[in-house]
């Protein structure tokens, strides 16, 4: 039987061999990466076939090709390739793939049988000592005879349902350790500069703990991952971690990669509020649902050798990635609407990523392209584009960002300022009001009273109209309190100084006794900043009147270099009266923080067991006069 095989082999093989061209290695030889007419493939490989003896011998029956490239026709595929060298010598073959199920390498001279080349069987040994050097590709060693041609055999299967493409190439292996180097520091550029845009981004974070940040952290991740172990480095990784690495798991890289940054798109975008509701979330979620559930699916298909299964989870995972760009283009078009300029920064950056998936996933891998692209290095490429453009996206979206804060902080101050002259032109109203109307109401009905003596007929009536004289005396000298500090009366002329000596000495003695400190020389402020002071002070000493039971309370003004800076204190209950959680801050507390905004002041408020301290900081103008 085994002289039989052998007869067969020397009557087939020549035959085959000389049927086919070959490729002659040159003694300057470096790289070559085979093609027509020098690479065959069989256009309908049967699985059932094992071995290189069984293949078609008519070569009509081999289709010469650009590259190996299957589409997701079959599972199975052979293909054949031969050389000839004048001298003795080894050359490396890379199939530039680590999505094969198994690989089997044969190669056979004229009148011998085909012999086994040793070299990884699976996708997992490609990064072992079966290869002549670790490699994240496939990588073989042949053994050339001088002036001989030998042919080469590939059998390669993958799981149901995915693609076999490869490019062939032959290599110098010296030169190859060269390109190897080259392509190592490649991607360790690439990691360094994905490393320093996690870092940024990690920074942002922490300082701006915007979910915005942790979501595009998220996409770099996965998009990173994916193309590192879309590219085979995954074979380096320890077999505790093999299942991070198989050819249906790295979708899931790639989903979670694409959900990241459809929430980061309509965030970075500023998707207008209806968008930004709970009922809108949904669809976001629902492609990375039936993405992960499909790739599941088809997983478990593959161990039940469930071929259409799979192929039909295969098409749910495209139609899920679809999903994700309806939702995606709602964003672009919503941001295009509302005239966005992030929008076409956007676009950009993710074009480069859209035209790569375009040609792989479904030019190639669908069959209706048959030369496969350099796919890492493409992909690789377009990353680095991307991401260097939504980097410079980033940051014209914090200069968008500090621009609309800025205008944002001119309305409030423009708001604050309406505020705060409305309240006072209307304190000024009621001052009046009170002064003139009220005032004149009380002097005439005081008059009227005293008037009533002479008619009183009985001492009894005498001393009842006597009781009233008080009350009316202490509603006068309470509306004019009231009126004083609505708006003191000459605050124009007398200035924030004396004003304020006026409110403390106006106090009464118990059960607070109040002092008034002066320091330094006299600063003349704006009248619009001292009349703010003046109601920031007068609110302060009303909060100790009502809140702090304080049996001392002093207001001091200090007149510094470049800066007033006013002290309110007591000795008062401080914090050992807590106020209930739920109870607000004070309208005269908001009022003070308002004004003091107001004027460019600073407001301190410090509570203790030891009473409360308030320091009110306000700069002096540039042109501050000296009285």
């Amino acid at each position: 039987m085994k002289t039989l095989w052998q007869l067969a082999c020397f009557l087939l093989l020549p035959a085959n061999g000389m049927a086919q061209a070959a490729y002659k290695i040159q003694p300057d030889f470096k790289v070559v990466t085979l093609k027509n007419p020098f690479l065959h493939q069989l256009p309908q490989p049967v699985q059932a076939i094992k071995s290189p003896a069984a293949l078609p011998i008519d070569p009509a029956q081999w289709e010469p090709v650009e590259s190996i490239n299957y589409g997701r026709l079959h599972f199975v595929g052979w293909a054949r390739f031969t050389v000839r060298s004048e001298s003795a010598r080894t050359v490396w073959l890379e199939l530039t793939t680590h999505f094969l199920d198994s690989l089997s390498v044969w190669t056979a001279q004229a009148h011998t049988p085909p012999v086994p080349v040793r070299g990884p069987a699976t996708y997992r040994q490609q990064a072992t000592h079966l290869s002549p050097v670790n490699h994240h590709y496939f990588l073989y060693a042949l053994n050339l005879p001088a002036h001989q041609t030998t042919t080469v055999w590939i059998r390669g299967q993958v799981i149901p349902g995915d693609a076999m493409k490869f490019d062939v190439r032959l290599w110098s292996p010296r030169y190859f350790l060269t390109a190897q180097q080259r392509d190592i520091w490649g991607w360790a550029i690439f990691a360094g500069v994905v490393l320093s845009i996690l870092g940024g981004v990690l920074i942002g974070f922490f300082f701006y703990q915007r979910t915005v940040y942790l979501l595009y952290a998220c996409y770099v991740i996965c998009l990173s991952a994916y193309a590192l172990l879309n590219d085979g480095w995954g074979a380096f990784l320890p077999d505790s971690l093999a299942g991070f690495d198989s050819i249906t798991s790295i979708v899931h890289w790639l989903n979670i990669g694409f959900g990241a940054f459809c929430l980061f798109s309509r965030r970075f975008l500023r998707v207008s509020g209806q968008q930004d509701q709970v009922l809108y979330r949904w669809p976001e979620l629902l492609p990375m649902l039936v993405i992960a559930g499909a790739t599941l699916l088809a997983q478990w298909a593959q161990r039940q050798e469930q071929q259409y299964i799979v192929k039909t989870a295969y098409v749910i995972g495209y139609a899920g990635f679809s999903g994700y760009g309806i939702i995606w283009l709602r964003y672009v078009v919503d941001a295009v609407r509302r005239r966005n300029q992030l929008v076409w920064l956007l676009i950009g950056a993710v074009s480069t990523l859209l035209i790569f998936f375009a040609v792989n996933s479904f030019l190639i891998n669908l069959g209706l392209m048959r030369n496969p692209l350099p796919d890492m290095v493409a992909l690789r490429i377009a990353l680095l584009a991307e991401l260097a453009i939504l980097s410079a996206g980033w940051l014209y979206r914090r200069k968008l960002l500090q621009l609309a804060r800025q205008q944002l902080e001119v309305q409030n101050r423009t708001l604050q300022a309406a505020l705060i002259q409305t309240q006072e032109s209307e304190r000024q109203r009621i001052a009046a009001d009170l002064h003139d109307d009220l005032g004149g109401t009380l002097a005439t009905l005081s008059r009227r009273i005293s008037d009533l003596y002479q008619y009183l007929p009985s001492a009894l009536m005498t001393e009842q109209i006597d009781l009233l004289i008080p009350l009316t005396q202490k509603s006068s000298d309470d509306l004019r309190r009231i009126a004083h500090n609505l708006m003191p009366p000459e605050f124009p002329r007398i200035g924030l100084r004396h004003a304020l000596e006026q409110l403390v000495g106006s106090q009464p003695a118990q059960p607070t006794h109040f002092s008034f400190i002066v320091s330094g020389t006299e600063q003349k402020l704006p009248l619009d900043t001292e009349l703010n002071t003046y109601r920031i002070v007068s609110e302060l000493v009303h909060n100790i009147h009502k809140h702090a039971q304080a049996s001392r309370a002093s207001v001091q003004l200090l007149y510094l270099d470049n800066r007033l800076s006013i002290t309110v204190d007591d000795d008062g209950m401080g914090n050992q009266v807590n106020p209930p959680r739920h109870k607000t801050q004070g309208i005269g507390l908001k009022n003070n923080r308002l004004r003091a905004e107001y004027i460019g002041a600073t407001l301190w408020h410090h509570v203790s067991t030891a009473g409360t301290l308030v320091i009110l900081e306000i700069p002096y103008p540039a042109t501050a006069n000296v009285v």
